[in-house]
């Protein structure tokens, strides 16, 4: 979304200027939860790399002792393991964030929400983007266009102002007010 592409659309500049300093404070927040995920990512491919290089060590200085081998590939397994169900974790954050900030630029107005309705499974982070999300998002955008904000407003709705006092009667009819009083009169 960009402030030109919103100015097209009819809103004003300072309008348009707000908008996207709205939508800026979101997206930074997602990056910022996006990098610190990136972060203990980094952090705990490190951390293995390290453990992974002692455990080498290890192996190395225990050759010829039968039961200390033993303990060691129980320890290179439970470190396999480990490492597996952190890779996991995180590229499942990885992708809840991606997805999450796709929805924001959709303009979906409850991002927990519209992410309960999507088939996270089918969805693939790729260097692209992500694969099988527009079919998804299209899809919901059609059949539940209410989660979702408007892109284009029709005319902007400017509030009447009545003065004050009594409002005058249609046209062609009498006060009905005079009428009342005139019955008892």
């Amino acid at each position: 979304m960009k402030k030109d592409e919103l100015i097209a659309l009819g809103i004003d500049e300072d309008t348009a200027k707000t908008i996207m300093a709205m939508h800026g404070k979101t997206v930074t927040t997602l990056n910022s939860q996006l990098s610190a995920v990136t972060a203990e990512k980094e952090g705990l491919q490190e951390q293995v790399t390290t453990n992974q290089t002692e455990l080498d060590a290890l192996k190395e200085s225990a050759k010829g002792n039968e039961e200390l081998t033993k303990q060691l590939a129980d320890l290179q397994a439970k470190l396999d393991d480990s490492k597996n169900e952190a890779d996991t974790k995180l590229a499942t954050q990885q992708k809840e964030f991606a997805i999450k900030l796709a929805l924001k630029e959709a303009n979906a107005l409850d991002e927990s929400i519209v992410l309960g309705l999507l088939d996270k499974e089918t969805i693939k982070v790729t260097d692209n983007g992500l694969q099988g999300f527009d079919e998804q998002l299209k899809t919901l955008q059609e059949g539940k266009a209410f989660l979702f904000q408007a892109q284009q407003e029709k005319e902007p709705q400017v509030p009447t102002f009545a003065t004050g006092g009594n409002p005058k009667p249609p046209s062609g009819e009498s006060n009905p007010f005079k009428n009342a009083i005139n019955k008892y009169i």
